[in-house]
């Protein structure tokens, strides 16, 4: 499995230092495209790439199960490629607009590998996978604020997006050497009898109690209303920092980096614990009381102590959801479902930028982080709705499984 996934994780790596990293510097690159733009569009522009992937993700992943994951992956790679050279070379804003969309509709990397994944994994390496495909974007997350941060002291803004096109282009190269999947057909009556039922969530309630119907549409639910309580706080984060006393954008993504630099660190040791439906609800109890604690700062004293928080919070509510979704993936649909569950979160994220907008403008820098605690905790009760029979019997996950 290390041979696939290894060179997976490596390009995936590349293309989300492309995409996951310079949206925090948004408002300077506004500063330069359109001086005095109102405040609202550093929301809007923060998350136009995620609207056009969340409009494209379902149907890109039907088209993966038909012609093939690998395929899908590389398109997916060569769209950020494409997108990012056109907004290092843009003019201005109206152009610079248009490499955003490309960059979202043809994106869509992190669905692509892990559909990818799903047809070169036995039903219980997945979820580790998955865990893994997320441990490159929290390393994105990590070091591309923090480099990028340092590169905008020369002055670039827009144009380091150009410089950073060649990364997706390295990821294609990678990616093309990976095996080919064979692409989905449609079976005949007698393979589709014969195909095994996807796997049941260890320690999920049994069918009848909830439906697998039931169960996947709570966990879309979750899936939403977490990546929203993420990125309502993402897109002004640099000026909530400043507000706070910090004032270098090196410091400031450093700060912005911390809680994905908790995931590198303890995810490992996680895994080697062992997971439960537990560790969600843990998730989501801690994400909210750590975006409780980021709305009550003055100052930047305590700022890292919060940080480390919203990693904790972070780290458990990914495991928990990616042990839940690996139960529901099977081979024959991986496409389609991750699709569902890319697009699910880019909707929710999409929402979240354009509320972010709204929110600072009219209360301020803090009450994006009301707005995710509030969102956190009606996604912890409908955790509970989901998983709570399941904590009442089979609870622990061996590490080998989880």
């Amino acid at each position: 499995m290390m041979r696939i996934l290894g060179p997976v994780l490596f390009a995936h790596y590349l293309a989300a230092f492309t995409a996951l990293g310079m949206p925090l510097f948004m408002p300077r690159v506004l500063g330069v495209l359109a001086p005095g733009a109102p405040t609202w569009l550093v929301g809007t522009l923060y998350v136009l790439p995620t609207v056009c992937t969340a409009l494209t993700a379902t149907a890109w992943g039907r088209w993966a199960d038909r012609h093939g994951r690998r395929l899908s992956l590389l398109r997916a790679q060569a769209g950020l490629a494409v997108g990012f050279l056109i907004a290092g070379f843009a003019p201005n804003l109206p152009v610079f607009v248009v490499a955003l969309v490309i960059q979202g509709t043809f994106g869509g990397s992190l669905a692509a590998a892990n559909a990818y994944l799903a047809t070169q994994s036995k039903a219980g390496t997945l979820s580790r996978a998955l865990d893994w495909t997320q441990y490159s974007a929290r390393l994105a997350m990590v070091t591309a604020p923090i480099l990028l941060g340092l590169a905008t002291r020369t002055g670039l803004t827009h144009e380091l997006y150009g410089y950073l096109a060649v990364l997706p282009c390295l990821a294609l190269l990678v990616t093309s050497r990976l095996p080919r999947d064979v692409p989905r057909v449609v079976a005949s009556t007698k393979a589709a009898a014969s195909t095994p039922p996807a796997p049941a969530i260890t320690g999920m309630p049994h069918a009848g109690d909830i439906s697998p119907t039931s169960v996947l549409a709570g966990l879309l639910a979750i899936q939403f209303l977490f990546c929203f309580a993420m990125v309502v706080t993402f897109p002004y984060f640099l000026p909530y920092s400043e507000h706070l006393g910090v004032r270098d954008d090196g410091v400031a993504g450093w700060f912005y980096s911390l809680p994905h630099l908790v995931y590198l660190v303890a995810m490992p040791w996680l895994r080697r614990m062992g997971t439960s439906p537990l560790t969600l609800l843990a998730g989501l109890a801690v994400l909210a009381l750590a975006c409780v604690g980021h709305a009550v700062l003055t100052v930047d004293t305590w700022l890292p102590v919060m940080r480390l928080a919203y990693g904790a919070g972070m780290l458990l509510s990914f495991v928990g959801l990616n042990r839940a979704m690996a139960a529901q993936s099977h081979e024959r649909g991986a496409g389609t479902l991750f699709g569902r569950f890319d697009a699910t979160g880019k909707w929710a994220g999409a929402l979240g930028g354009v509320v972010a907008g709204s929110l600072v403008a009219r209360y301020g820098l803090a009450m994006p982080f009301v707005a995710a605690a509030i969102t956190a905790g009606v996604a912890w009760l409908l955790a509970v709705a989901v998983y709570l029979p399941a904590t009442r019997r089979n609870v622990h996950v061996p590490p080998r499984h989880a």
